[in-house]
């Protein structure tokens, strides 16, 4: 395959199977096709499970592709669990997502349904836990006094231990900022703020430059929050321009069954942002270069 813009790329949000959520193809099958796409490598994703065993399968089976292993702090691995977390980075995990489909905010969208609208699978996950009898319990970061939580607290330690990434989740910006805070004082020197633009956990493009200043974080876009209509193409524009390339990440957030593979997401996507004013030099940065430091330092 001839040389693309994504050629040697890393994407750092891929919703694999296995899953109980249905998804376009399984990890090996998507190590597969960031081989044939050139690019250089790809984190897996799953909301419920730890990945990093599939990803040594993939790394195993197909070795000129890099595959990172995850866990996401949900209930399915006991939330906010350090043992939990060890246990992955002692199994080669790389990237530890704080809250996703367990956030507070998450879980208050199981009170207001409304009937036949378009709502994400892993609502419907929540309603059937729920139907069965089982209640819903988020996981809760900040106490009443606006304090990182113990539990928080030996998480951010095993991150650090390990050197792992610290991605925040669909958590919201408040808590975002006291994780953030600690995580630094507490040695963590990976971070992303992840969904940055989406109305779920919005930055404001100030409060972005502040923390990439104080603390050098990541700020991600994910290129399908944008081609599902999540968020206005301008916002995430603007946002990318504004806070400048150096510390930001574009990762697709793909692998949903009825949209694109994620090479195809990702190659649009950067296409999308040459077309719209950013260098190639940027480009390379959000796609390449800024997660390989991330991610291999």
């Amino acid at each position: 395959m001839s040389d693309t813009i994504i050629t040697g790329a890393y994407d750092m949000h891929i919703h694999t199977g296995p899953d109980i959520m249905d998804r376009k193809l399984d990890f090996l099958e998507e190590a597969e096709r960031v081989k044939e796409a050139g690019m250089a490598g790809y984190v897996i994703k799953s909301h419920y499970f730890p990945s990093s065993s599939w990803a040594k399968v993939a790394n195993k089976r197909v070795p000129e592709c890099q595959t990172f292993g995850s866990i996401v702090l949900n209930n399915s691995v006991g939330g906010l669990n350090p043992y939990a977390v060890d246990a992955a980075a002692r199994d080669g995990a790389k990237v530890v997502w704080f809250p996703t489909v367990d956030t507070v905010a998450a879980i208050k969208k199981t009170e207001h349904i409304e009937e036949g609208g378009r709502r994400p699978f892993w609502l419907d996950v929540l309603l059937s836990i729920q139907a069965d009898g089982m209640t819903l319990q988020p996981v809760r970061l900040l106490d009443d006094d606006g304090r990182l939580v113990p539990e928080a607290i030996e998480v951010l330690d095993v991150i650090a231990r390990y050197d792992m990434v610290l991605a925040t989740g669909h958590i919201s910006v408040r808590e975002a900022k006291e994780l953030i805070k600690v995580a630094k004082e507490r040695k963590v020197e990976r971070i992303v703020c992840t969904h940055v633009d989406s109305q779920l956990c919005f930055w404001e493009i100030e409060e972005q430059i502040e923390f990439v200043r104080k603390y050098g974080v990541y700020m991600e876009h994910c290129t399908n929050s944008c081609t599902t209509g999540k968020v206005e193409w301008d916002v995430c524009l603007n946002q990318i321009k504004s806070v400048g390339c150096d510390h930001i990440i574009i990762s697709t957030d793909l692998g949903q069954k009825k949209h694109k593979y994620p090479d195809e997401g990702l190659l649009d996507f950067a296409n999308w942002m040459l077309e719209n004013g950013i260098s190639e030099t940027d480009v390379r940065k959000t796609i390449h270069d800024n997660p390989k430091q991330l991610l291999l330092g």
